[in-house]
């Protein structure tokens, strides 16, 4: 008797567990999908409710044992800050979307090449159970290089989105997280979205 009340509490703590994970998860697409939409535009508002959405990412990622998503989330939080109040300080007048050179170009590569190897090199040394490791990690590099590129206004992050959305969505497939991988379905058609809208504004 005792040990089928334990078998029920677990089943139902499961369950809850569950739920609120499920939750979150359609919390955070339906935050993520909102800022992209804003970030389209381009309206200042991306910033803070794409924050929102990143928060419960670091949760969700943490769970399922995608550490370089999970610390992702953390460094989109300071870009975030950074691009909330670089794109509040300055309207669009005088900080007009433009392009990359093509030396900053090479040395932002360059960059994102070494940050990938050591990035994925620390996940290995302090966690070594991450799933797909150098793959989230890839994704993880290009991310950042894409959100820094946003937070300056260059229309090539468009790009780089496009390119770790097409990665994203079956890396998310095989950990489970489905709506995961479809909101990213749903961002590589806002990525090609914003890639023409951004390239018409640029100067």
């Amino acid at each position: 008797m005792v040990r089928c009340v334990h078998t029920l509490i677990f089943a139902y703590n499961l369950l809850f567990a569950a739920d609120i994970a499920l939750l979150f998860e359609i919390i955070a697409v339906v935050l993520s999908m909102a800022g992209v939409l804003l970030a389209i535009k381009p309206y200042t508002a991306n910033w803070p409710v794409a924050m929102a959405g990143t928060l419960l990412y670091a949760w969700i990622f943490y769970d399922c044992r995608l550490y370089s998503d999970m610390v992702l989330q953390f460094l989109f939080i300071g870009v975030q800050a950074y691009g909330w109040r670089n794109w509040s300080l300055k309207s669009t007048p005088q900080n007009p979307v433009s392009s990359i050179t093509q030396r900053r170009w090479l040395v932002e590569s360059l960059i994102f090449l070494i940050g990938w190897y050591l990035w994925t090199r620390i996940i290995l040394l302090f966690a070594p159970e991450a799933a797909m490791p150098w793959l989230d990690s890839f994704t993880a590099s290009l991310s950042v290089w894409a959100i820094t590129l946003q937070a300056r206004r260059k229309w090539e992050n468009w790009m780089l989105w496009l390119l770790a959305d097409i990665i994203y969505i079956p890396l998310y497939i095989s950990v489970g997280k489905l709506l995961t991988a479809g909101l990213y379905a749903v961002f590589l058609l806002f990525a090609v979205v914003g890639l023409r809208s951004w390239y018409r504004q640029r100067v």
